[in-house]
């Protein structure tokens, strides 16, 4: 894998595309969004069992628009969908602050006092939302990091039977020997407690007597694929770190970095990796990602687009492993990611018991935790850390949140094959990719959690103010992930035309729909958080001013008053006494006072959730006898939030 860009051959002629169904153009392979082409006809054939497999568990749409829009209609339909979901957030965001501002000044005070009341009742749902789903996921996260999954899952599953076929396989460095040590199917190598280990989980005929069902512990493979660019050795050293300690790391997990090869010295760096970390694994490659590919826009995206079809050809070509194999799961994490010790064993788990009508329509993702350098981030970048890891927290643990994957998740091969890998033109890759399943899969794709929380950093510098101007740099990143609304959007115009069944087309609708009103919902809410509930509050103070004023006016004969008595009619004083005295004012006002006490209930969790997570964080929290206690932390967040919660919101969000 770890190949020159000028070693790639030239393709037969008799062969139009590579293992993948890539078109191959001057002895480079071309890759862009749709060109991957159907993997598993190309792996495994159109009459394989795992093909069959692929086609009746995920029967993805193709979305191909120059088949779909083959009239001048479906083309001009489509086009206005194109035209108003680009116009809709400029509309809301900014067209909606400037028609209440327009409402005012020409008194329509009903319009205005509606829509406020309305959009400070769905923010306050989302911060209820943030103060109960947000304590019930850290509590679940206390809870499942002290689960043993392999135990669970025996115990479930075979009444610890202790058969061979169920041993679990020891890993290598493993200080304990494991008291089911034993290999699945044929001989394996020595582990370094005494017991025979499986060297490597190839397709075997016992799995394949099985027809391709019953899928068990010892059949399941992970692959961590670990996209960087310019990342320091010591980063990656941490991550490598933190999923060696996979008890099945030795048999059952396999790395795949993902470089650009525009990066000086990313060959050396890999050797040294794999040098120091390739005997703990089952496999240590890597994938070199060309520069200036047509339509490959530099970033995360196109890396893992590059990877993912590198690595699918040498399984084949090492493992001989199908581009469908429905055992293998690929995690796609950042750079910086230190995943819990028990992530793989509970994805696992998970993966095995949610059936296999639903393994291949899910994604999996640990809650996002920026905490990594959390003692080193100034005030107002904290502020933003905390309210991203509660928000991420909270909608993976709200069992109706149609939550989409943050930076890193877990999906299997088959699926990933099924929709063509990833996009190399898309910037936001975790929400495309799940975007794109979803839109491919009519709807069926789910993110479902697996509360073991994943650490990152967050940006920092040598000086405060640095560590803020590079954390708002990374926000305005984030802010490009509402060109996603468009692509949502139009493609789910083209998936419903594609089903070519009016049924079928509102079923894809009414699946379709909560995932375009997430992606909706979460820039909204972040863009607006700032400013409309102040905007509120100084509109009904302004009136509540004005309107004192009329009244001390009417009891007033001076020549200095503000209304002559004789033009209190004409001022309309009786009406602005009546909006201020309006139900709406008055649950406006009172919602607003409840925002405010939930995001302080809120943010008062992250003292409680920093803790279930100190001993990985960067630093001797100890030293600081603040951050040392819950209590006194946590007293200091609500301190935090009233200084500057609301300076980082306009910040890092509007």
């Amino acid at each position: 894998m770890a190949v020159a860009p000028g070693d790639y051959q030239e393709v037969p002629n008799d062969v139009s595309t590579g293992s993948l169904g890539i078109p191959l153009q001057k002895g480079r392979q071309q890759q862009s969004s749709g060109e991957l082409g159907n993997l598993v006809d190309s792996e495994a054939g159109e009459g394989s069992p795992l093909a069959r497999k692929k086609l009746s568990l995920i029967a993805p749409l193709t979305l191909r628009r120059e088949v779909v829009l083959d009239t001048a209609l479906s083309r001009l339909g489509y086009d206005i969908v194109m035209l108003t979901i680009r116009v809709l957030p400029f509309l809301v965001i900014y067209g909606g602050t400037t028609a209440m501002i327009v409402c005012v000044l020409l008194k329509y005070r009903w319009g205005v006092l509606m829509s406020m009341m309305l959009y400070t009742l769905f923010v306050l749902l989302n911060s209820l939302e943030l103060a109960v789903f947000g304590l019930w996921g850290i509590l679940l996260c206390w809870y499942n990091g002290r689960n043993d999954w392999y135990a669970m899952y025996r115990k479930e599953n075979f009444l610890d039977d202790r058969s061979p076929k169920y041993r679990r396989p020891v890993a290598a460095g493993s200080s304990q020997a494991d008291p089911f040590s034993g290999s699945v199917g044929g001989t394996g190598d020595a582990s370094p407690t005494g017991g025979e280990i499986v060297s490597f989980p190839m397709p075997s005929a016992e799995w394949q007597a099985r027809g391709y069902r019953e899928l068990v512990w010892n059949d399941v493979f992970h692959i961590l694929m670990i996209p960087n660019y310019k990342t320091p050795l010591e980063c990656l050293h941490m991550v490598m770190d933190a999923v060696q300690r996979y008890s099945f790391a030795r048999t059952h997990l396999g790395i795949c970095f993902a470089f650009e090869e525009r990066e000086e010295g990313c060959r050396a760096k890999f050797q040294k990796l794999k040098s120091e970390y390739g005997e703990f694994f089952a496999f240590v490659t890597a994938a070199f990602h060309p520069p200036d590919l047509p339509n490959h826009v530099p970033g995360k995206s196109s890396n893992e687009c590059w990877a993912f079809s590198e690595l699918v050809k040498e399984m084949k070509r090492e493992y001989g492993w199908e581009a469908d194999d429905p055992r293998i799961l690929i995690t796609v994490i950042d750079d910086d990611s230190e995943l819990h010790e028990n992530y793989f064993e509970a994805l696992t788990y998970n993966f095995l018991q949610v059936g296999e009508s639903q393994r291949y329509l899910s994604l999996w993702q640990p809650p996002v935790l920026h905490f990594k350098n959390f003692l080193n981030q100034p005030m107002l970048v904290r502020q933003a850390t905390v309210f991203t890891g509660l928000h991420e927290l909270a909608c993976l643990a709200n069992p109706i949140d149609c939550h989409v994957p943050f930076s890193s998740y877990s999906l299997s091969l088959m699926a990933a094959s099924a929709v063509n890998g990833w996009d190399p033109d898309y910037i936001s890759e975790d929400w495309h990719m799940f975007a794109k399943c979803s839109l491919m899969t009519e709807g069926r794709m789910r993110c479902r959690p697996i509360f073991l929380p994943l650490l990152n950093y967050t940006p920092e510098e040598d000086t405060a103010w640095g560590t803020i101007v590079s954390r708002w740099t990374q926000a305005t990143r984030h802010s490009l992930g509402v060109s996603e609304i468009v692509y949502v959007a139009t493609s789910m115009y083209v998936g419903m035309l594609e089903t070519r069944s009016p049924l079928r087309a509102l079923r894809y609708l009414y699946r379709m729909l909560p995932v375009l009103g997430k992606f909706i919902s979460v820039h909204f809410v972040v863009s607006t958080l700032a400013f409309w509930p102040l905007l509120s509050h100084i509109l009904i103070n302004a009136y509540m001013w004005h309107s004192w004023c009329y009244v001390e006016d009417l009891n007033d004969t001076c020549s200095s008053c503000c209304v002559p008595v004789a033009s209190a009619s004409e001022w309309g004083i009786d009406q602005e006494r009546v909006v201020l005295n309006s139900w709406m004012v008055y649950w406006i006002g009172r919602l607003n006072a409840c925002l405010g006490l939930l995001l302080l209930v809120a943010g008062g969790w992250a003292a409680f959730y920093f803790h279930l997570v100190r001993d990985r964080v960067d630093g001797d929290y100890s030293k600081d006898w603040v951050v040392a206690n819950p209590i006194f932390l946590w007293m200091r967040s609500l301190l935090e939030i009233m200084l500057v919660g609301w300076i980082s919101s306009v910040a890092f969000g509007s």
